[in-house]
């Protein structure tokens, strides 16, 4: 069991970050990016087209699980582009201070339209450069968080996170050597507890089962220009991206419900994984806590997320589950309600 892996990509050298600090911007109109996750490659180039010389596609035949995806790319001169990502159901997201988008189309899935997003910008100063203070950095991920709630963002509570409540996630997603280092992104962080974030920071948030986002923060000091320099990444998702984050595609046989089914019997293993952290760090389960439905999930594979069933952390711990499971005993009383895995592989 290990942290989830971030998808960020930690490529900007010191000195690129440096000179994008003490480059000054010019008052001109920014290039702009549109983007929509139901849109065809065909529709982003039209959508796109008086910034074609920023953007490049590059075509991926051989992709395990799909036919192929065809990768996009937006890089904007100075870091500073604007870009406007549209979901359904509720208000675009427009970004200033963009250095780069990115994403992906799956081929035999045209009419899904992009399946992934990935917007990077740089938190600016009042005089427009990258050199801030941390209190400047706090003031902009407040005002992005508020702005994503008033939306209808919600934080994404994964079928192998622990239960606990939004107070509690800080104190587990800041402690070292646990499986899940998400703060609920609701959480009201304080200046202070905003300061002693590690210089590589996630929040998790869903809006419904449609779009997955998961915010990554870094930053670095520079001494040079004696400031932070804050890095924010936006990482949007699909239903079907979000749930292959779950399993592993081993061959070009496997399938969504194929993997998802032999994987989702050891998922409450994983949730036990992560309360026995919880627990040992002193914090409270909250066993009534609901899950949600994938509604893909539910298609493809006849199981309702929303009704999984976990094992119950007051009752045994994850290395003694284990060590008794492998031994051979019938685990079915340390399943809450007293239920266990199928062997359809669904939670019944």
């Amino acid at each position: 069991m290990f942290k989830r892996s971030l998808s960020i990509l930690i490529c900007l050298s010191l000195t690129f970050l440096t000179t994008a600090c003490q480059a000054e911007k010019e008052v001109t109109i920014s290039p702009h990016a549109t983007i929509s996750v139901s849109e065809s490659p065909e529709t982003f180039k039209k959508n796109n087209e008086d910034i074609k010389q920023y953007w490049s596609f590059d075509d991926n035949p051989l992709n395990i699980g799909s036919l192929g995806v065809t990768f996009y790319e937006i890089n904007f001169p100075s870091n500073d582009g604007t870009a406007t990502f549209s979901y359904p159901n509720v208000p675009s997201l427009t970004v200033d201070n963009v250095g780069m988008t990115s994403g992906f189309y799956i081929h035999d899935k045209p009419k899904r339209g992009i399946q992934s997003v990935r917007i990077d910008f740089f938190v600016p100063n009042s005089q427009g450069s990258y050199g801030v203070t941390k209190r400047d950095a706090y003031i902009a991920v407040q005002k992005l968080f508020k702005q994503l709630e008033g939306q209808g963002w919600l934080d994404d509570h994964r079928i192998d996170d622990p239960r606990i409540s939004i107070q509690d996630s800080y104190t587990y997603g800041t402690s070292e050597n646990v499986a899940d280092d998400f703060v609920n992104y609701q959480y009201p962080l304080t200046f202070n507890q905003f300061k002693q974030l590690p210089s590589l920071q996630t929040w998790s948030l869903r809006h419904s089962t449609d779009v997955f986002l998961d915010i990554t923060m870094q930053y670095n000091f520079e001494e040079e220009i004696n400031n932070y320099v804050y890095m924010i990444s936006l990482d949007f998702s699909s239903e079907e991206i979000h749930i292959n984050s779950y399993i592993s595609y081993d061959n070009p046989d496997d399938t969504l419900e194929s993997v998802f089914t032999k994987a989702y019997p050891d998922l409450p293993t994983s949730r036990l994984y992560a309360e026995t952290q919880a627990l040992e760090t002193g914090l409270k389960i909250q066993q009534d806590q609901p899950d949600y439905t994938l509604p893909l999930v539910l298609e493809k594979t006849g199981i309702d997320t929303s009704k999984f069933v976990s094992i119950d952390p007051y009752k045994i711990t994850y290395d003694e589950f284990i060590k008794r499971q492998k031994a051979g005993e019938d685990m079915t009383p340390y399943y809450e309600n007293q239920t266990k895995p199928n062997c359809s592989g669904q939670l019944i």
